[in-house]
């Protein structure tokens, strides 16, 4: 797989690009036409977009946007009815990859993604109404593995917040007490790889990863794993991440702080700049963790339109029932306002039973 600096990208790799005019904001039918050559597409390939903007008027300093990357298999579109109830303060941009798939070493895919993903946040950030200081990015499985690439090969400083959902670091990017991106082609044969330029990831970013002991794709405790990769230690990845931030001392040792009586526990780095979550949720999320990951994007102020609706797609039923059932006794599925998930929020979930009123998706 291919990955190239930045500026050889624009020029050999056929980015078609046009600069938003001064005074357009983002909206769901924003056409944002990124088109890449590579081996596999000489002709050029567009990526597709699929965007959602909340409705209202926008903070006086702009949305701000999470950029949501697919799992394997995936596309951009499918992400956006898990995440807009999630994040309903947030403009949500869900590009879909070459073959389903992100470039990270052995996907079907060798398309310059990192070049996408620097291109987007430049597009993004000449709108009206887009805060370009809060462009934040979440990636589930595959997604997060590219996610993390972000978060050690992109220098944009308007990128705040990284959450990788069900991936944490490989043995490719972290080895010899460094971090490293590719140099140029990249396949599961060659040493790491062929990642094999050492990169410093930029201080000051946020960074939240989500990892289970029963993940069946990707080992909590590292190994071989998808792609020809192999996976740091789910504990290990964070703490190799938290140093990078500046963090000095030791790695957390034991077992993290219980959230509530879930099964998630929290290893928190440099005052919540750097945070593990450790759960029991497969290769995906529970409702505690995705609670979670609401809190630490913050930025909204507007409460859910359709509070039972935890999924966000639109409607209230039997799969938020499960995700309440799920958050039991814990602080993720109150929708009385008492602290706590018990009968009479499943009462509440049950008198919303439906679809969501107003403009839902």
């Amino acid at each position: 797989m291919i990955s190239t600096p930045r500026l050889i990208a624009l020029a050999c790799l056929g980015v078609v690009s046009s600069l938003n005019a001064a005074g357009e904001d983002l909206s769901p039918d924003t056409s944002i036409d990124i088109t890449l050559d590579w081996s596999q597409q000489p002709n050029g390939w567009r990526y597709p977009m699929a965007i959602h903007v909340p409705n209202g008027e926008p903070p006086a300093s702009g949305l701000p946007v999470c950029i949501l990357l697919h799992g394997n298999g995936g596309n951009g579109a499918g992400m956006l009815p898990g995440f807009i109830g999630l994040l309903p303060c947030h403009a949500l941009v869900a590009p879909s990859g070459y073959a389903s798939s992100w470039n990270i070493c052995g996907e079907g895919s060798d398309a310059p993604d990192l070049e996408m993903i620097a291109d987007l946040v430049d597009r993004l950030q000449t709108f009206d109404n887009v805060d370009p200081n809060r462009i934040r990015i979440l990636g589930t499985s595959n997604g997060s593995a590219l996610a993390n690439r972000i978060l050690l090969e992109n220098d944009d400083p308007g990128i705040d917040r990284i959450a990788a959902v069900v991936s944490q670091l490989v043995t490719a990017q972290r080895h010899d007490d460094a971090f490293f991106r590719p140099g140029g082609t990249t396949q599961p044969s060659a040493a790491f790889c062929g990642y094999d330029v050492e990169v410093e990831p930029v201080p000051g970013r946020r960074y939240l990863g989500i990892c289970n002991v029963n993940d069946p794709v990707i080992r909590y405790d590292g190994g071989p794993g998808p792609g020809g990769l192999f996976f740091l230690e789910a504990r290990d990845s964070a703490f190799q991440i938290a140093r990078s931030q500046g963090y000095e001392g030791q790695p957390i040792s034991g077992s993290g702080e219980r959230i509530g009586r879930s099964n998630v526990f929290v290893y928190d780095y440099l005052d919540g700049r750097v945070v593990h979550l450790r759960g029991d949720a497969g290769h995906g999320m529970n409702a505690v963790q995705r609670e979670y990951v609401r809190d630490f994007f913050d930025g909204c102020a507007v409460p859910p339109p359709c509070p039972a609706d935890f999924n966000g797609d639109g409607r209230v039923n039997g799969a938020d029932l499960g995700l309440l059932a799920a958050a039991w006794q814990t602080a993720a599925g109150d929708l009385d306002g008492d602290g706590t998930t018990g009968g009479s929020d499943v009462g509440l979930l049950l008198v919303a039973w439906g679809e969501c009123p107003g403009d839902q998706p």
